[in-house]
């Protein structure tokens, strides 16, 4: 009884990690015809939001990391054109396997400076057990078009759901159990609608529609940044409090070379304001 309260504890402050805050988020992708695009609103504000940069050096990839200063990494995005971002998401207690060791602190940070693409996600993640950390869902995708959606079962096991090209959304209802978690979600429906519009060709997979994307499913007070990724040129497209006329470009590459190791997006923004 002891352990499973500890375990509850953990699922509620990884919920949190992910940014929910009782608010929710929405992230999206859309990959066909060699174009990678990766959005996300980040619907939480009680904390700060901050982007800081790990610099790539062999065997590690450099990264871009945005998050919150107190309950670090939210999502970000590498050099080897692999980027993430998760919800939380209301579930089953996961099970546990004693067989695994236990998933390290700071695993999406460890996949991002050591992996390429999904399928190295999935290989890394499958080597652990989670049921001490709990389990929000994650979206990754890797610049090849593939995505994945790690989740959780109605039975406490951990899931991974591949898809090659196409697009994905999650929000905060569980993709295998729309029952655990918020169900119906506007959110879901309006990136859903938006994005079949680009899959059926009556609109285009680009970072204006991406953005009009973020911009009808954010929430006016809670939204505390948005970001799109473009994993063909490795570029970060940041904006903060759902004001979608301000963004920030960053060529990750570029950036890398003199990034800050940590500072809050306000302060970057104020830094690169004339960039």
């Amino acid at each position: 009884m002891a352990r499973r309260f500890v375990i509850f504890l953990v699922v509620i402050a990884v919920g949190l990690l992910a940014g929910t805050g009782g608010y929710g988020c929405t992230v999206f992708s859309y990959a066909a015809d060699g174009v990678v695009l990766f959005g996300s609103n980040e619907d939480y504000d009680l904390l700060e939001p901050y982007i800081w940069f790990l610099e790539g050096r062999a065997p590690y990839h450099g990264v871009l990391c945005l998050g919150w200063a107190d309950w670090s990494l939210q999502g970000g995005m590498n050099t080897a054109g692999l980027c993430f971002d998760a919800t939380g998401s209301t579930s089953t207690l996961l099970n546990w396997h004693k067989e695994k060791a236990a998933a390290p602190h700071g695993w999406p940070r460890m996949i991002l400076q050591q992996c390429a693409t999904v399928d190295e996600v999935e290989a890394f993640a499958r080597r652990y057990d989670f049921s001490s950390k709990g389990m929000a869902q994650f979206l990754w995708v890797d610049r090849n078009g593939d995505s994945l959606v790690i989740t959780s079962s109605a039975e406490g096991e951990v899931v991974f759901l591949k898809q090659s090209g196409g697009y994905r959304v999650i929000t905060n209802f569980n993709v295998t159990d729309p029952s655990h978690g918020s169900y119906p979600c506007w959110r879901y429906d309006t990136a859903d609608l938006m994005l079949r519009r680009i899959e059926n060709g009556s609109s285009t997979p680009s970072v204006p529609v991406f953005r009009s994307i973020l911009n009808g499913t954010h929430q006016p007070g809670y939204t505390a940044y948005s970001n799109i990724f473009d994993l063909a040129t490795l570029t970060a497209y940041v904006y903060r409090d759902h004001d979608f006329r301000n963004v920030r470009v960053i060529e990750l590459v570029k950036a890398l070379d003199d990034g800050p190791p940590l500072m809050t997006l306000d302060a970057y923004f104020e830094a690169t304001a004339f960039d």
